[in-house]
């Protein structure tokens, strides 16, 4: 017996073998070029409602089109789509509040170098120029300073700043060592492209047709003028990116990119609720053979946003004739609103605060919970600082070498610092009071600093030292002159 189970125990082992496992084979269409996300990014931005619209109902997102831009209604049954504007709202105002907190541009040790960068930065109206550069770094992802010399339109560098979709990167051991910038041309026998590639060799120019590189790149009148430079010491460019892609190697990631579904959410909540108001409201119920006509004797026929009567059956009997009613519907107030906060609130978390967009929040946080929200804002702000200070410094000297150059200069070599005002510092009254808790019974502002805080310019410095010797003669304090030594 026992060497029967010995066999089939035998058998079993056998049978149980463990073939190792093949690998899957998964394949991911993308729906979208780098070049596609910064188109889709831009429309967002614009934030024209027909222009979304377009867009969604022209391209396949390999979901089926669920989407509510992408949705296209019923014959016969139209429907309004709206677009609250927010993707815009948050990127001009995170873009506003960098700007804002600007402080001052410093070059060390140079005093020449310094007033040389102000007219600079004056010529370049540079405030603008850095706050443009901001909003589309944002829309885009990335981007890059163009400097380069016209001398019919100023003496100085020129800085412009190409978005995303008009830049390239090359890139050696993850570090870029080249930008190349691309300008369209569309003209009625073909479309051409000029590509300058700036490196630190210099810049060169390229120009293609139809895809097709020419042996000159002077061919086109717009074109004819440019020169190109040789024998350069650095790249006059400059890149930017606040976050990296890990969709798209080597490029930028837009605040926007992650938020779409968001945004297509919001906007839909947002029409379905005015839609709701349209369809809830005051209906009159008229029988055939009561509804007014025009002078030809035609129904007249309500339309989606009036919506005044519904036409019913007649009632002919002997007792009782057609007659007019009319039904209020029931609006969920409630539900509407509710779906739009948690919409608005998907939309704006990682990114911003609502008290920054000055949404109305009181009805949702109280005060602490509004302050927490607001290092929402804080925490963007410092990611794009935390950039801004490494690229604007160097923005400054790559423009003073450039003003070296065309001086038939030697470039300099040229230090600069950028410095930022804080954002949302504590009021003076709220520091005082928040120190005065944490010193309880001590004094945290001397007299003299008191009596110039409450004055200010209101009183002389005469005054102001007459209002100093009475408080302290009140409290006590007498001043004597110092005895001397000897």
């Amino acid at each position: 017996m026992g060497t029967v189970n010995e066999k089939i125990k035998s058998v079993i082992r056998n049978w149980l073998q463990i073939q190792p496992s093949v690998g899957d084979t998964i394949t991911i269409q993308e729906t979208n070029t780098f070049e596609g996300s910064c188109f889709r990014n831009l429309l967002w931005y614009r934030g024209d409602a027909s222009e979304l619209h377009q867009y969604y109902t022209q391209t396949d997102d390999l979901m089926g089109n669920a989407k509510f831009w992408a949705s296209i209604s019923t014959n016969g049954i139209n429907f309004r789509k709206i677009h609250t504007g927010l993707p815009a709202m948050i990127v001009d105002m995170l873009a506003d509040i960098i700007v804002d907190s600007f402080n001052k541009i410093e070059v060390k040790g140079n005093n020449d170098a310094q007033e040389k960068w102000e007219e600079i930065a004056k010529e370049n109206d540079f405030k603008e120029t850095l706050k443009q550069a901001i909003i589309d770094t944002f829309i885009f992802g990335d981007g890059a300073f163009k400097i380069s010399y016209d001398t019919d339109i100023s003496k100085y560098p020129i800085i412009e700043f190409c978005s995303g979709q008009d830049v390239d990167y090359d890139y050696k051991r993850s570090r870029i060592t080249g930008v190349n910038f691309k300008t369209r041309y569309n003209k009625k026998n073909a479309n051409y492209t000029l590509i300058e590639k700036y490196t630190k060799s210099g810049i060169k120019c390229e120009l293609y047709k139809n895809e097709h590189l020419l042996s000159d790149y002077k061919e086109l009148e717009e074109t004819k003028e440019l020169s190109e430079i040789k024998d350069n010491s650095f790249i006059m460019a400059v890149p930017m990116m606040f976050n990296k892609s890990k969709k798209f190697k080597g490029r930028g990631q837009s605040i926007l990119e992650k938020k779409l579904d968001a945004f297509d959410s919001l906007d839909e909540v947002w029409s379905q609720w005015i839609e709701a108001i349209r369809d809830n409201k005051t209906i009159t119920y008229i029988p055939d053979d009561l509804i007014p006509q025009n002078k030809n004797g035609d129904f007249l026929e309500p339309n989606t946003f009036d919506r005044r009567y519904a036409k019913v059956g007649s009632n002919a009997t002997e007792d009782k004739g057609s007659q007019i009613t009319r039904e209020n519907s029931d609006f969920d107030y409630e539900g509407m609103l509710q779906s739009y906060i948690t919409a608005l609130d998907l939309c704006l978390q990682g990114l911003i605060s609502p008290s920054t967009l000055g949404i109305d929040v009181k009805k949702l946080d109280n005060a602490d919970a509004q302050r927490e929200k607001e290092k929402a804002t804080q925490y963007t702000r410092g990611k794009a600082l935390d950039v801004l200070e490494k690229v604007i410094p160097k923005l400054v000297v790559t423009c003073l070498k450039a003003y070296d150059k065309a001086q038939g200069k030697i470039a300099g070599d040229y230090e600069a610092t950028v410095d930022f005002k804080e954002y949302a510092n504590p009021s003076f009254e709220a520091t005082v009071e928040t120190v005065s808790k944490a010193r309880p019974g001590q004094n945290v502002m001397s007299i003299e600093k008191s009596v110039d805080t409450m004055y200010g310019d209101s009183l002389s410095e005469d005054e102001k030292k007459k209002e100093i010797e009475r408080l302290k003669e009140e409290q006590g304090i007498i001043q004597k002159p110092e005895p001397s030594l000897f």
